[in-house]
C-alpha cells in the first residue's frame, strides 16, 4: 500500500484537478449559449446569463443536476473575477469627458444600483438559509 504525504494529500484536496474545472466552465459556457439561443428564438428579452442561471438552479431543485457538477468551474471564475472587471476600466477611461460632465449622475447611479444589488442578495441568502433551516427540520422529522 502506497502511503501518501500529508501535504501532498492536502494539496491535491485542495487543487481540483484542471480537466475538470475546464470541463465545468465549458458546461456553465454551453448553458449559457443554449440559454441565448433560446432567448433569440423565442424573441424574449431576457438576459441568457439569468435563463441560465434560472436553468441550473431548476435542475439543483429538481434533483436532476449536482452542485459537485459546476462546484470546482464556479470556483475557479470566482477566485478570477477581477480579471472581468479589466474591461470595464479601460472603457471608463475611454468617457473621461462624460464623466467630468455628468459624474455626479454616474456616481449616484452606481452607488444606489450596488446598494439595491446587495439588499437584494442579502435578501436572498436569507430566505435561503431559512429554506435551508426549513428543510432540514422537515427531514429531521421525518426520520
Amino acid at each position: 500500500m502506497k502511503t501518501v504525504a500529508p501535504d501532498s494529500l492536502t494539496h491535491r484536496l485542495a487543487s481540483p484537478a484542471p480537466l475538470r474545472v475546464a470541463f465545468q466552465i465549458a458546461m456553465m459556457i454551453a448553458i449559457w449559449f443554449a440559454a441565448s439561443e433560446l432567448m433569440r428564438v423565442t424573441g424574449i428579452s431576457m438576459s441568457p446569463g439569468v435563463v441560465g442561471l434560472l436553468a441550473v438552479l431548476g435542475l439543483l431543485l429538481s434533483g436532476r443536476g449536482n452542485v459537485r457538477w459546476f462546484r470546482d468551474g464556479a470556483n475557479w471564475l470566482l477566485g478570477e473575477l477581477v480579471l472581468f472587471f479589466i474591461p470595464c476600466v479601460v472603457a471608463v477611461m475611454q468617457y473621461g469627458q462624460l464623466f467630468r460632465t455628468q459624474g455626479v449622475q454616474l456616481v449616484i447611479a452606481v452607488v444606489v444600483g450596488t446598494v439595491l444589488v446587495m439588499a437584494a442578495t442579502a435578501l436572498a441568502v436569507h430566505l435561503g438559509c431559512r429554506l435551508e433551516r426549513w428543510l432540514a427540520a422537515r427531514r429531521g422529522e421525518a426520520s
